[in-house]
């Protein structure tokens, strides 16, 4: 499922630069990135790096937005925004649906670094803020719409540490290939249970991002 998600993600970004000019120059100097694109965040439940990997998992897919200004010309400020929700519990028949669902939102800032290769360039960053999840109940009815209750929040203490890859197709867009980072959060762990994480004897979490897709320089 995992695997589908970012190839699906890979598909529809590529053809926005289908028609792309490739006379431009190998130069990219650019003040700053916009980006915006698909986010999976991949959580395992009590992570450690000397974990056989074998205890519970949980996917949560979204979105992430981010944007970095560039002070010099390998060193630069970044914002990262991202959203990601995974349905824990739900039952649907001919368009009717409840169910549950945990939301998690990150709000990072920090210092980033990244170098040219021609029209491309490869980045890293340490990124800190803020991690608020949510847990809610809903449904669903044919043409109306839907609506949920909320029924548990927090925040917390959240840091991201990771970088990617831009493949430029001109001066002004790119595609980011791939973005990894490894997030840790500080929930406690009631509500690391509500929001999908499980109980840490610690209060932290573990995971891992991947994002993906479009790259605006300006």
């Amino acid at each position: 499922m995992r695997l589908r998600a970012i190839l699906a993600a890979a598909i529809f970004c590529l053809p926005i630069f289908g028609m792309a000019q490739t006379h431009e120059s190998s130069n990219v100097p650019s003040r700053g990135t916009i980006f915006g694109g698909y986010s999976l965040l991949h959580t395992n439940n009590n992570l450690n790096f000397s974990s056989d990997f074998t205890n519970s998992t949980n996917n949560f897919n979204g979105w992430e937005g981010q944007g970095t200004f560039n002070l010099a010309r390998h060193f630069g400020v970044t914002a990262d925004f991202t959203g990601n929700s995974s349905q824990i519990a739900g039952v649907s028949f001919a368009g009717f649906g409840i169910g549950a669902r945990q939301h998690i939102y990150q709000y990072l800032f920090g210092p980033s670094v990244s170098t040219n290769f021609g029209k491309s360039s490869v980045f890293a960053h340490a990124l800190f803020g803020m991690a608020h999840q949510s847990l809610g109940a809903g449904v669903s009815v044919p043409i109306i719409g839907g609506a949920s209750v909320p029924l548990e929040s927090s925040n917390a203490f959240a840091m991201a540490f990771g970088g990617g890859v831009d493949i430029g197709i001109t001066r002004s867009f790119a595609v980011r290939a791939a973005q990894i980072d490894f997030v840790r959060t500080n929930f406690n762990s009631v509500d690391a249970i509500a929001s999908g994480f499980g109980a840490s004897p610690n209060n932290t979490q573990n995971s891992f991002r991947y994002s993906g897709c479009v790259v605006w320089r300006f």
